[in-house]
């Protein structure tokens, strides 16, 4: 059965945390966040994410689901909060578990969050992805991502760099 991609449910708070906890653990210099920091959020924190991802609002939540297992999970922002002057939103929060891998969710995650900044008529869509991190470099590259030459250090790692990648929708 292929993996359903969908928007999360505003109760699916406990799952959110699942595989976001499971992600920060499998590949930790991939986020800007860490595991103790995302572990010690109350469940408050937790549900109000799954919340926001199911508004669509100010951003939307996506999840590659099959028989009732999420799979790959990724989240579209309405902007960039760390560059404010940037109008187009953001892509952040990837993953894809390891066994799921190679089998085009990545992909089809991405275009979810495409679709979702088309439908707010969005000119372009960015992200931050660190510079070692090849397979995500390779998948958003296929995706029709470019680098902007932007850089800066990951939060809890500085000597790891982080590149921006932009996507033009128009």
């Amino acid at each position: 059965m292929t993996p359903a991609i969908r928007r999360i449910r505003a109760e699916e708070g406990p799952s959110l945390r699942a595989l976001r906890l499971r992600a920060l653990a499998d590949a930790p210099m991939a986020f800007g966040s860490t595991l103790a920091r995302e572990e010690a959020f109350t469940e408050d924190v937790w549900r109000e994410r799954a919340e926001r991802g199911a508004s669509g609002v100010d951003g939307v939540t996506f999840v590659a689901e099959r028989d009732a297992h999420w799979l790959g999970i990724t989240t579209g922002l309405t902007q960039d909060p760390d560059v404010p002057d940037d109008p187009r939103p953001e892509l952040v929060g990837m993953f894809v578990r390891p066994e799921a891998r190679g089998c085009g969710l990545g992909g089809a995650l991405v275009d979810a969050v495409v679709g979702w900044a088309r439908e707010r008529s969005a000119g372009g869509l960015t992200l931050w992805v660190t510079a070692t991190n090849t397979a995500a470099l390779a998948l958003y590259s296929r995706c029709g991502f470019r680098p902007t030459g932007e850089r800066r250090p990951l939060d809890h790692s500085p000597a790891v760099a982080s590149i921006r990648m932009v996507r033009d929708l128009l």
